[in-house]
């Protein structure tokens, strides 16, 4: 009695494997400031977009999903109360909130108390770049060690 093995027992099915990289979206809506920040953090793991706003981030024909998310300040476009409108499965993301000059303060405890994990504040570009190695490690570039070469011994005559 030969029987062919039922569909599901012939297919072993391997789990998906998870990218090499990690993707940050960085949310500016003036587009040279959105750019000059991408460039800053331009790496070989970091995949990022940038979007004019928190909306475009998190659509649901989005296949991408973040690991960290810039979100930069302007008044009367970006504000902290629009990030109280996320779902609450998008809180526990990584959030940078960088301070402009339009906003040069930002009181990241109400965001706390809403149920946000993990919210820091950066002044400058460089901050956020200091924060994104911190909250992500294994995207920090490493340069290999040069080692000095070994002399060949010289040769008598």
């Amino acid at each position: 009695m030969n029987r062919r093995p039922r569909r599901n027992q012939r297919r072993k099915f391997k789990p998906a494997p998870k990218p090499d990289f990690k993707s940050i979206f960085i949310v500016d809506p003036v587009k040279g400031d959105r750019l000059q920040l991408a460039k800053l953090l331009k790496q070989e793991k970091l995949f990022m977009m940038t979007f004019v706003s928190l909306v475009d981030c998190f659509k649901q024909n989005n296949p991408i999903k973040p690991d960290l998310v810039i979100y930069v300040l302007r008044k009367g476009k970006t504000e902290l109360t629009h990030l109280k409108n996320i779902k609450n499965h998008l809180r526990g993301l990584h959030f940078i909130i960088v301070l402009t000059s339009d906003i040069f303060e930002a009181n990241l405890d109400e965001l706390k108390d809403n149920g946000f994990t993990s919210v820091h504040k950066a002044g400058s570009q460089d901050m956020v770049k200091e924060h994104i190695y911190t909250l992500l490690p294994e995207a920090q570039v490493t340069q290999e060690e040069e080692t000095p070469e070994q002399e060949a011994p010289a040769q008598i005559k």
